[in-house]
């Protein structure tokens, strides 16, 4: 009887670990649902988009579209941490990009367009409608570079509260593959 229950043990011990490593193998070699014509980005149907070309997984959906207001620095600090307690997606570690991650996503040769219409240059593997910019992670005291997708891009230093780029896509590093 003590061999049987050791040996029923033990089965589900195994069973338990290969369920475990086999779904966190499957969360890793997701499907792509599209790709851009230059497969540079490949869109998941969890709301990501892998930019291959960076290793960074985005959000496909900037806070304009999610929560149809603007978000000053602050708030959106905030929202990486509420994003990262809802397990957005799977992950907990969503947060504000860098200004030069940021920058990599401009490319004058895609086209798309933000809230109002107008034509930002972001691959079309974004959905319209978002906005103009991004709030970054690199601050100085009471500013923080904001990334434009307009006109020639760039980036510069706004205030935290009252900054004119009030936009946010937040971004983690795409698990190694």
């Amino acid at each position: 009887m003590f061999r049987e229950s050791k040996w029923i043990t033990g089965t589900f011990v195994f069973l338990f670990i290969l369920i475990f490593y086999s779904s966190a193998f499957s969360q890793n070699q997701k499907t792509p649902v599209a790709e851009s014509a230059d497969k540079r980005f490949a869109k998941y149907g969890d709301g990501t988009v892998l930019d291959r070309k960076t290793n960074l997984l985005w959000m496909e959906k900037d806070y304009w579209q999610l929560e149809s207001k603007w978000v000053n620095w602050y708030t959106a600090k905030e929202y990486a941490q509420k994003m990262n307690h809802k397990n957005y997606a799977g992950y907990q570690d969503w947060r504000m990009p860098t200004a030069e991650e940021a920058a990599t996503l401009y490319d004058r040769r895609k086209r798309n367009t933000d809230k109002d219409g107008d034509k930002i240059f972001l691959d079309s593997m974004f959905p319209k409608g978002a906005g103009w910019g991004t709030w970054t992670s690199d601050e100085k005291r009471n500013k923080a570079i904001a990334v434009s997708y307009k006109d020639e891009g760039g980036k510069a230093y706004q205030d935290k509260i009252s900054g004119g780029d009030a936009f946010l896509r937040l971004v983690r590093k795409a698990t190694p593959q």
